[in-house]
């Protein structure tokens, strides 16, 4: 069974940072923010530039987006702000967790050959993905959480 291709763009994960915080203004949070998303886009670019031939490609390249998100979450989590854009960082990062999540679901359907189950994950992510880009805008993030396309 061939499985649709996964349709993330720029996702997120749940924001837990491998180490020590480092402190960030929101200038630097802004430019260390954005870079980390621009280099987990070219990641996803690459990982999706593989067709998919059946259930456990799909199951293989969820496993693979999940873990440069989870990466990109543990950098971006590890980023401390000002007192004032903690709050919005955490809720960012717990949006992206949710993505993570439902690609997480999404491993689990492609690896049990559920491709309904499959393309439910991937829409909710591609569903949820204007708010985390409205989260990510408001902390000044313009290459975090790019909205997703079909593929």
């Amino acid at each position: 069974m061939v499985l649709p291709a996964v349709v993330i763009l720029a996702l997120d994960a749940s924001g837990c940072g491998g180490g020590g915080k480092t402190p960030v203004t929101a200038a630097e949070l802004v430019q260390k923010g954005d870079e980390i998303c621009r280099t987990e886009q070219a990641r996803f670019d690459h990982i999706q530039s593989v067709p998919l031939g059946n259930a456990s490609d799909a199951a293989d390249q969820t496993k693979a987006l999940i873990q440069v998100a989870e990466d990109a979450d543990s950098q971006l989590g590890d980023l401390e702000p000002p007192q004032a854009l903690r709050g919005p960082l955490d809720t960012y990062l717990g949006a992206r967790g949710r993505a993570v999540d439902q690609l997480k679901r999404g491993q689990d359907a492609a690896d049990n050959r559920d491709s309904s189950a499959y393309a439910a994950a991937q829409a909710a992510v591609v569903q949820t993905s204007r708010a985390r880009r409205k989260l990510a805008l408001a902390l000044g993030l313009r290459d975090c959480s790019s909205i997703a396309a079909s593929a």
